[in-house]
């Protein structure tokens, strides 16, 4: 199979992610620095969210999930730019000479059996 003649362009999938969370961010900061009810209710959530996030259990396996989500995430990259690294083996059998004087072809050999 040729190569093709030009490198197809990647589109930044996680361009519009990112662009969103920032959205977010934006507004609940520009929110919590306007009203002093949605700073209080912000601050109370995220400790909140950080004393759920600290407890032993949770702790461990949100880490490990976080680095799985990287090791996965490097590898994608990694097999984006370098290919999956599969290998085609083309391996052709020998034709003999008594294949030849039976009459029949290698490819009619292997469907008999």
């Amino acid at each position: 199979m040729p190569a093709p003649a030009t490198t197809p362009q990647k589109s930044p999938w996680w361009l519009e992610s990112l662009l969103w969370s920032l959205a977010f961010i934006t507004a609940a900061a520009v929110a919590a620095y306007v009203n002093e009810t949605a700073r209080e209710i912000l601050a109370q959530g995220l400790a909140y969210v950080f004393t759920f996030f600290s407890t032993p259990f949770v702790l461990e396996a949100s880490t490990a999930f976080v680095g799985f989500c990287v090791v996965m995430f490097i590898n994608n990259r990694r097999l984006d730019r370098e290919g999956d690294g599969w290998v085609e083996m083309e391996i052709e059998d020998p034709v003999t000479a008594e294949d030849l004087s039976v009459g029949k072809r290698p490819s009619d050999k292997a469907s008999e059996i």
